[in-house]
């Protein structure tokens, strides 16, 4: 049995055999040049930083205290009859260890932000160690319930849930129940996923608010870095980690301000002027966010300059946005501007090779269907099926070419075997009428047998 704990002690190492004591805190002078400074409660001590924002404060294109005006709006994210106050929001960013979910994961760095009136605060709150987590965590929590949403930018499936798991290691009560959940990076993507390069948060903010880093120390060295302020003690190494964090928590204010802008029509003249690919997407979004009246303006500005655009800045995006937008219109019922919208496809890309044969098979299809006008229904797949058989010698033996070609003969064959036998039918109904006009005549000469006295009393 002593042979078994000698194995196991040697297993653990001697750091195991008694814990490392506590490292001592820095004094606090030293935390003074960061703007930060010893925040001390019952539960225990962390390092607070904290920043406040005036009235007048900018941050790229909007002033922050223009979300008072039009957080309203945001309810659409949630429950449209709820009132969404900006005092009520609770931004929220966090700095970690690592990239996952699991326990070894640590935030280290919890950013967050609020309005007191036209204010914008923005503390950030750090733990020198593992023992100061706790004393985080009780703080954070006693500002929970002044909240009623927390918003962020893909935190409800990485921040949040890192941050009620320290809530359970910790043996501490996280309620949440209340709270909803408001994460920017999933509207971000809607508009922009064609549009940037990426939906990373500084990219967004840098194309589309107006506002440009300089020397930003990027999320990802965060980790590393905290790594070496544990090692050497130096508060000096985590300035950049500050500031990327506070611009993180200031850039989602003003993404808020963004799409509660949008969502209340003030952004519509600026949409005007965006590429027809962001045109559509944000068309797209207003109308999942219920703002119908709205999306139709976008989308009717849009359907005026992708018809009367005679020379599109890009020319693949302004084709690529017609069937985008006459699928939108065809979804909607909206049939006979969709059919203006492939028209006008092929009428741009009529003397292409391109392999291109939506807009032809869905005129075919509205023609039969919704006209009942069987030859230009015939008229558009024959084209379909012309424009194919051009492209087969760069296609020979592709087995989705010849399925498609296939495809399309039975379909003209179809089309072809329908319209004579409407043509029969229509044949025959009218020998039938001309005939109706002799047999009513006949029927009007006859005279009318007379009735004689003795067949009436028979």
């Amino acid at each position: 049995m002593s042979g078994l704990r000698e194995r196991l002690g040697r297993l653990r190492g001697p750091a195991a055999a008694q814990p490392a004591p506590p490292s001592l805190p820095a004094a606090e002078d030293e935390w003074t040049p960061l703007g930060a400074h010893i925040e001390t409660s019952p539960s225990g001590s962390f390092v607070m930083r904290r920043r406040v924002y005036g009235r007048d404060s900018v941050h790229g294109k909007y002033r922050l205290r223009e979300l008072a005006d039009c957080a309203q709006h945001l309810s659409c994210f949630h429950n449209r009859d709820a009132v969404v106050r900006h005092d009520a929001l609770l931004f929220f960013d966090t700095e970690t260890t690592g990239l996952g979910v699991g326990a070894g994961n640590v935030p280290f760095m919890v950013g967050i932000g609020y309005y007191t009136g036209e204010l914008f605060t923005v503390e950030q709150l750090l733990i020198r160690n593992p023992a100061e987590e706790q004393a985080m965590l009780v703080y954070l929590q006693g500002l929970l319930g002044r909240f009623t949403h927390i918003v962020s930018y893909n935190g409800r499936t990485f921040d949040w849930p890192i941050l009620k798991n320290r809530y359970v290691l910790n043996r501490l009560t996280l309620d949440d129940s209340e709270l909803l959940q408001l994460d920017l990076l999933y509207p971000s993507r809607s508009l922009w996923r064609n549009t940037l390069p990426s939906c990373r948060l500084s990219k967004v903010e840098e194309s589309r608010l107006g506002f440009e880093r300089v020397d930003d120390v990027p999320g990802s060295m965060a980790p590393a870095l905290y790594f070496q302020y544990l090692a050497e003690k130096n508060p000096s190494v985590l300035q950049g980690v500050f500031v990327h964090n506070e611009h993180d928590i200031v850039t989602l204010a003003a993404l808020a301000i963004h799409f509660s802008k949008l969502l209340s029509g003030d952004n519509t003249g600026v949409v005007a002027e965006l590429e027809v690919e962001e045109s559509y997407r944000t068309g797209l979004w207003l109308d999942k966010m219920e703002r119908f009246a709205l999306a139709e303006t976008v989308f009717d500005d849009l359907f005026s300059r992708l018809m009367f655009d005679s020379q599109p800045a890009n020319s693949s995006d302004h084709e690529s946005a017609i069937l985008l937008l006459a699928a939108f219109y065809k979804k909607k019922g909206e049939f006979l501007r969709a059919v203006d919208l492939w028209k006008r496809w092929i009428q741009i890309k009529n003397a292409s090779l391109a392999l291109q044969l939506e807009p032809y098979l869905e005129l075919a299809m509205y023609y039969e269907h919704r006209e009942r006008n069987l030859d230009q229904a015939i008229f558009y797949a024959e084209e379909a099926w012309a424009k194919l058989w051009r492209r087969r010698a760069l296609h020979r033996g592709d087995r989705k070419q010849n399925e498609i070609e296939e495809a399309l003969e039975k379909r003209i064959r179809r089309l072809k075997d329908k319209r004579r036998k409407t043509e029969s039918l229509q044949a025959r109904e009218a020998s039938s009428t001309k005939r109706i006009p002799k047999q009513a005549m006949q029927t009007k000469t006859r005279k009318k047998k007379p009735i004689y006295a003795s067949e009436g009393l028979i």
